[in-house]
């Protein structure tokens, strides 16, 4: 392997993607086999991988459905699932797109409690991409502002929202409020 192909390979374990569909991630006939894929294409040793696997599933809270048809669980469990398959690689950052998507007030609060443990404590960096202006402004640490697919502003929430042209493109909780006070 030449030089460029293995940092490539070595930059690529360090990266875990969620897609916003888990059903595009989730294959194998039970979760446990699922999320042990990703850790034997690493050619770990089949402990390791089994060390890992109950370490994902316990992390996403679903060590108790390891036997479990991927296809039998809720849609946020299927989330769940497929984070869990990115976490026994071991990432040290993880690219989520719309993590909250479709999914329930319950799980959204079960979603941010394990992301808030893996980034505290796993010290994993998190980037998402979100249309809901909430998870942007309460749970961002910077953001990046995309319009017509180009950037035009980068940084803190509270230094964006103050912009007028940054303001409109994310919308406000006025402008609901307002709408919901026209009724």
């Amino acid at each position: 392997m030449t030089r460029n192909k293995q940092q490539l390979w070595q930059i690529r374990q360090q990266i875990g993607f969620l897609f916003q569909n888990p059903d595009d991630q989730l294959f194998a006939p039970t979760i446990e086999e699922d999320v042990g894929f990703a850790a034997r294409n690493l050619k770990l040793e089949d402990n390791e991988v089994k060390e890992r696997v109950q370490w994902a599933l316990e992390a996403v809270n679903l060590i108790e459905f390891k036997n479990y048809s991927p296809f039998d669980l809720s849609w946020g469990q299927k989330k769940r699932a497929a984070l869990a398959g990115l976490l026994v690689m071991k990432p040290k950052l993880l690219i989520l797109d719309e993590p909250f998507a479709n999914l329930d007030f319950r799980s959204i609060h079960n979603h941010l409690i394990i992301l808030e443990q893996l980034r505290k404590e796993e010290q994993m960096t998190i980037l998402f991409t979100s249309h809901n202006i909430f998870f942007v402004e309460n749970w961002a640490e910077k953001i990046l502002v995309l319009d017509k697919g180009r950037g035009v502003f980068e940084g803190k929430y509270e230094e964006g929202i103050e912009d007028p042209k940054i303001k409109k493109l994310l919308g406000s909780y006025d402008e609901i409020s307002d709408l919901l006070g026209k009724k």
